[in-house]
């Protein structure tokens, strides 16, 4: 029984496609009520007003005001209603200037039935992980009594976890939702282990009181820096998100810095000796889980380890293996096969990898770092192919505990062997396609990274662990573009907005769309819109 039912709407200058949306579902057993339709944006507007319709299916092409100029006034006026685009162009520009714009997704016409069931089912699924959230943080307010602090522990527990994927702008906006003091580019995490504490015998009450003691000394210790985030882990653990800005390095300084800080604090104020273990930086909100999950890979602590003291993902690899392992060429591997669905060659490949110990090395610790990067590796996989964990798995499905309690290689080889196929299984069942989950990523890389100078065939290719190569072919074939060619109109459009909202300083202009030489980017901009970008300003 559907208690609560969503409102949808329909715009079209055709009444033969009203009529059609209108039947071509049953809409009240999915959990909508069509509650209005529209001939133009212009009425359609009126419309919105009147009833925040939650989801709003519009034709492109319309008289007085076609679809796009539409969704662009109308999402001032319900920011949160989501868009789908009906269109007869499969044009890739068409598409990706929807996109751009916020659009959920848009359809061809005529409109098949199965692919908008199957498009509606998605919205459902993201209302409801939505909703999911407002009720929690409602729950926890107003019945539970708990703080913001444990409401911002839950929801980053949530996010680390790797378990839903969500856009950049989505993850921003849930940071000003949750009151997450965080604005940045780059992240990194520190997580913090009590040496010789015995969880088990601690009594629960004590131990929380120990953990929120640590968590406010580590707060005084941080007082003078900004954008980093507390919270602790159903380990135990305490960590440290930290938010860095490009262009203002000096608000926090690197993770050994801020460590040795927090170590020496630790110690001092509470008499209480730690190890920290400090992660990479990661581009992106995204990539926030993979900062944590490289904190992971201490699950298994050695006395060695616990000297240390205090421990970056670098100096940890190169302690506990006594070989180098090229991680980006394993990544680059595993992720190859899956996205072309190349099952036997996976298996071969992990059971070789996990199994196939050099000589002279410890056995627990390569086991432990090879099998939990696996695991790693197929998270980056659904996320580039926007699938949440719990939808292939369960609600609650942790794969780094789960095979970490694995004592043998044949056994955490099997797991991962699992693993792998149950995600392969799932995307032939859903008919995901791979290659349009990795140029949409890359579109996302890229519009995230405008303003790197960096960015650049190369640099894409190396953070989606790809051949150069393969990365642009693919592109080429699902959007008939040149990446090459796409990198440098998305700088340019950029550009082109910086100088239409008012910015006059040809350098800054640049700098702020990737271009590192004044110079260039002017030529550049002249040839693409026929106009000197001074000329531009003044026009």
């Amino acid at each position: 029984m559907v208690i609560y039912m969503y409102k949808i709407m329909f715009v079209d200058d055709d009444p033969l496609v009203i009529k059609r949306l209108k039947n071509i579902l049953d809409w009240g057993s999915l959990g909508f009520e069509v509650t209005g339709w529209a001939k133009d944006g212009k009425e359609a507007l009126t419309h919105m007003k009147e009833q925040s319709p939650h989801v709003v299916i519009t034709d492109i092409n319309m008289p007085n005001m076609n679809g796009l100029q539409f969704v662009e006034k109308a999402k001032l006026v319900c920011p949160h209603t989501q868009y789908i685009l009906l269109t007869i162009n499969d044009s890739f520009g068409c598409a990706q200037q929807a996109l751009n714009m916020g659009v959920y997704h848009y359809l061809l016409k005529p409109v098949e039935k199965d692919k908008l069931k199957a498009l509606i089912k998605e919205l459902l699924s993201f209302f409801q992980t939505s909703e999911e959230q407002s009720q929690y943080v409602y729950t926890l307010e107003n019945k539970a009594g708990l703080s913001e602090k444990m409401i911002r522990d839950k929801y980053l527990n949530w996010l680390v976890s790797g378990c839903q994927p969500l856009s950049e702008e989505q993850i921003a906006e849930n940071f000003s939702f949750y009151k997450i003091p965080i604005q940045a580019d780059k992240f990194g995490m520190i997580s913090i282990h009590i040496n010789n504490l015995d969880i088990q015998s601690t009594a629960r009450q004590h131990f929380t009181a120990l953990i929120d003691t640590i968590i406010n000394c580590v707060e005084n210790a941080l007082c003078y820096y900004k954008n980093y985030a507390v919270f602790s882990d159903p380990a135990y653990r305490i960590n440290i998100l930290l938010g860095y800005n490009e262009q203002d390095s000096s608000v926090i300084p690197n993770g050994e810095v801020i460590c040795q800080n927090l170590k020496d604090s630790l110690l001092f104020e509470l008499n209480l000796p730690v190890t920290l273990f400090y992660s990479r930086r990661y581009t992106g909100y995204q990539n926030i889980y993979r900062c944590y999950y490289e904190t992971k890979y201490l699950q298994k602590y050695t006395q060695g380890i616990m000297d240390m003291g205090i421990i970056s993902y670098e100096s940890f690899m190169s302690y506990t293996l006594p070989i180098s392992i090229d991680f980006d060429k394993m990544r680059s591997t595993v992720l190859k096969y899956l996205r072309n669905n190349a099952f036997d060659e996976l298996k071969t490949y992990v059971t070789d990898a996990v199994c196939g110990l050099p000589i002279n090395v410890p056995s627990l610790e390569y086991c432990n770092i090879i099998s939990i990067d696996f695991i790693m590796t197929g998270i980056m996989f659904m996320q580039e192919n926007k699938t949440p964990l719990r939808d292939i798995f369960h609600k609650y499905y942790d794969p780094i505990n789960e095979i970490s309690e694995l004592t043998t290689p044949a056994e955490r080889a099997a797991f991962v062997i699992n693993f792998y196929e149950i995600m392969l299984d799932y995307n032939r069942t859903h008919k995901i396609s791979s290659g349009k989950s990795l140029v949409q990523k890359t579109m996302e890389l890229i519009e995230q990274n405008t303003a790197n100078p960096s960015l650049s065939v190369k640099w894409l290719a190396a953070q989606l662990y790809l051949n150069e190569n393969y990365l642009s072919r693919q592109f080429h074939r699902e959007t008939g573009n040149f990446l090459i060619k796409y990198i440098q109109e998305q700088k340019l459009q950029k550009a082109k907005y910086f100088l239409e909202q008012g910015y006059s300083n040809l350098q800054t202009v640049a700098q702020m769309s990737g271009f590192s030489d004044p110079l260039y980017f002017s030529k550049c901009f002249k040839k693409r819109y026929g106009i000197a970008p001074s000329k531009y300003i003044c026009n």
